[in-house]
């Protein structure tokens, strides 16, 4: 990858946002490959198309590209809210691309948020336009990064290291069947995984997760069946590959 923008192309705009847009689409354009399977190129998408940016000529995975400078932001302003909300309980929501540029224009990062850890908690709907707007009464929404689980990013680029190709899939596809499940499902897996994270063990047994049934049931207030929901993401993990089962309740952490 080349991590230089070409600044060439930002003369002809005068607004600071036009010229991001321009040269952050045009690098990634010319470098980024696709995630999801092993297509090495990704086709821009014609303009006003709905959450998306580009999409794998391939296996038609959808990426929607945010630039920014410096430090990565807590939230990110988005299309319509229907639109989203629709997309992330179908599993069909794009998965973010957040590229971190300097000053000058250099490529210091790349990080994918993996669709399917796209949650409704994490879309909130915009003020409606005012009745005199040209969009009247229409319903943006901001994407909440800080409320999406740690999990579901993928370094591309780290501190301007660009990452082996090969580990960057392993990471992104091994999640992919998150997304032909109904949205509860997905928040129950995220919620196990992130709370299996938080024990900080390599290894562990299923009673330690029933020791934090009180996080679950606030989540989850309506279900009664805490410790066999958990079993069952027990083993959806496993089956991820993120997990291993090593006999008699006893589970360890893959990566």
């Amino acid at each position: 990858m080349n991590l230089t923008c070409d600044l060439s192309l930002a003369a002809r705009y005068h607004s600071p946002s036009q010229q991001a847009r321009v040269l952050s689409e045009d690098w990634f354009a010319r470098n980024a490959y696709c995630l999801a399977c092993d297509a090495d190129e990704l086709q821009k998408t014609p303009a006003n198309t709905k959450a998306t940016d580009f999409v794998c000529p391939k296996c038609s995975h959808r990426y929607e590209l945010k630039a920014f400078k410096n430090r990565r932001p807590k939230s990110l302003v988005d299309g319509a809210f229907g639109t989203m909300m629709e997309q992330v309980r179908a599993g069909k929501a794009p998965t973010l691309c957040l590229l971190e540029r300097t000053q000058d224009w250099q490529i210091k990062g790349l990080t994918a948020i993996h669709s399917s850890f796209l949650l409704p908690e994490a879309i909130r709907a915009r003020t409606p336009l005012s009745e005199i707007a040209e969009r009247s009464k229409w319903v943006g929404c901001t994407i909440l990064l800080d409320r999406i689980d740690n999990n579901a990013d993928v370094e591309v680029i780290e501190n301007g290291v660009v990452q082996p190709a090969e580990d960057v899939r392993r990471s992104f596809q091994r999640f992919l069947p998150l997304a032909k499940k109904r949205v509860v499902q997905r928040g129950w897996t995220v919620l196990t995984l992130r709370t299996i994270r938080a024990l900080k063990m390599a290894s562990f047994v299923t009673r330690d997760l029933y020791a934090l049934e009180r996080v679950f049931a606030k989540a989850y207030p309506n279900n009664h069946h805490i410790e066999e929901k958990i079993r069952q993401q027990l083993q959806i993990l496993r089956d991820l590959g993120v997990l291993a089962f090593d006999g008699r309740g006893k589970y360890r952490l893959l990566d």
